[in-house]
């Protein structure tokens, strides 16, 4: 290659290095510099708390569709406002209480629904797939209206139903359905008032059998008894329930498993150990102590739900209800500070699947850790790593930066060392005042721009 051609080369590959390094600075400052930057200085606590999902709606779904103000994630920042608009809302809390179960046996732990309503099999009565329909449904009013089956998970015997029936046809219903109903043969009644109406119901569980227990643990939709020597919870949790725990386990009637602990905890890990296990509780509240003859006749979880709310409200709590730890009641809750994300891999809709579930099934709601900042209580963000949106600031902004001023510098010192001669061959002039074959005055590249 001749030298001519090198400098060519050069000169090119550096302003294609100066025009890609630029766009990729406006494009980067749009989507990742100015975000960062942002999130950042609006100081989030970098130790996470707990929300608890109370309401979650698409505002842009079904016939009344509302103005999109803020979303909790849309999967693209350039586009706000167009597509779904995703709103959840959650009550803000401290975390609660941890608690080590130690040298346990004889454990069941189980899902105490019959049914994964994520998992279930989907009616769409808008393609005319409601028409059979026959047992007990959650709707929503998506595009295609569809209906989830939770006849296998509950039996209910509520009379708080709408008097009009809504029928469904081979084309669609008469109505959309929204909520839960219990349909036969394609004719639905809505149940109103869905959260008592679940009092009605009786959930079908597996294993409720206490047997020689003192420990029940509610995790979610998961269901742990178990016989437990001793417990313990270490000195660093809000509530500050070390003496509770330590008196309850030091109990002679307690390890006697005369008396039950019915307690609510969002995280349980099983440790095995030789013979024995520990159970290694996290965020826990709702603790409260039951008789073991109280415990031992309940047969469905309901019940088992509505004795341990009802202890609490007549004695002591050994840890205190979830309500006590309230930060915020009714908070918005956004992925991020902007409320998008543009990685373009669907994490809005992995986000929805874990934080989206209100309860408003019956099932038990989300909780997920979330963390917010003393500069506003208007939101909670739900992903939040300080150290990674430095590194990503750092990247985003020194990398496309140095390249741009290094190819910018290239092309400069060229226009000052790079000329044209009488036969218009590129020739370097740095150095060169004279020469065989070289101009007197030789033509500077710059003049040639």
């Amino acid at each position: 290659m001749t030298a001519e051609k090198q400098i060519c080369l050069g000169i090119c590959v550096c302003q294609l290095v100066a025009i890609l390094s630029g766009v990729s600075l406006l494009y980067l400052a749009v989507i990742v510099i100015i975000p960062s930057k942002d999130e950042l200085g609006m100081g989030f606590h970098r130790t996470p708390i707990m929300c608890t999902t109370v309401e979650a709606k698409d505002i842009a779904s079904g016939s009344k569709k509302l103005s999109c103000d803020w979303s909790t994630c849309g999967e693209w920042c350039l586009s706000k406002g167009s597509g779904k608009c995703m709103q959840i809302h959650v009550m803000v809390r401290n975390n609660g209480s941890k608690v080590n179960f130690r040298d346990c046996v004889d454990i069941a732990d189980d899902n105490c629904s019959a049914l994964d309503v994520n998992a279930t099999q989907v009616w769409y009565c808008k393609k005319g797939q409601c028409k059979d329909l026959t047992g007990l449904y959650y709707c929503t009013k998506d595009d295609d209206n569809g209906c989830s089956n939770l006849t296998p998970a509950f039996i209910c015997h509520s009379r708080k139903v709408e008097r009009t029936p809504i029928k469904c046809t081979e084309e669609k219903c008469e109505e959309r359905l929204n909520g839960v109903y219990s349909c036969k043969a394609g004719t639905c009644h809505h149940l109103k008032e869905i959260h008592k109406y679940w009092r009605d119901c009786e959930r079908k569980c597996t294993k409720l059998e206490m047997r020689e227990r003192n420990v029940v643990i509610f995790s979610r939709e998961r269901l742990v008894a178990t016989a437990c020597s001793s417990m313990d919870s270490p000195d660093n949790n809000t509530l500050n329930t070390t003496a509770n725990i330590e008196a309850v386990s030091s109990s002679q009637e307690w390890r006697d498993k005369k008396q039950v602990l019915l307690i609510f905890c969002s995280y349980v890990q099983k440790v095995t150990g030789k013979k024995t296990y520990d159970l290694l509780s996290e965020d826990c509240f709702n603790a409260t102590l039951a008789n073991v003859e109280d415990v031992r006749v309940l047969k469905d979880y309901l019940q088992l739900l509505q004795l341990h709310q009802n202890l609490g409200n007549r004695s002591d709590w050994v840890i205190p209800p979830e309500h006590t730890l309230r930060v915020m009641n009714n908070t918005q809750l956004r992925i991020n500070s902007e409320g998008c994300v543009n990685t373009l891999r669907k994490e809005c809709a992995a986000f929805f699947e874990t934080h989206a579930h209100d309860g408003s099934d019956g099932m038990t709601p989300d909780r997920y850790p979330c963390y917010i900042t003393d500069k506003s209580q208007e939101f909670v963000i739900g992903k939040f790593d300080p150290q990674l949106t430095t590194t990503i600031l750092l990247v985003a902004t020194i990398l496309p930066g140095c390249l741009f001023i290094l190819a910018c510098s290239c092309l400069f010192i060229c226009s000052k060392s790079v000329g044209v001669d009488d036969e218009g061959h590129l020739r370097l002039t740095l150095l060169q005042a004279g020469g065989a074959g070289a101009s007197k005055e030789p033509v500077q590249f710059d003049e040639l721009l």
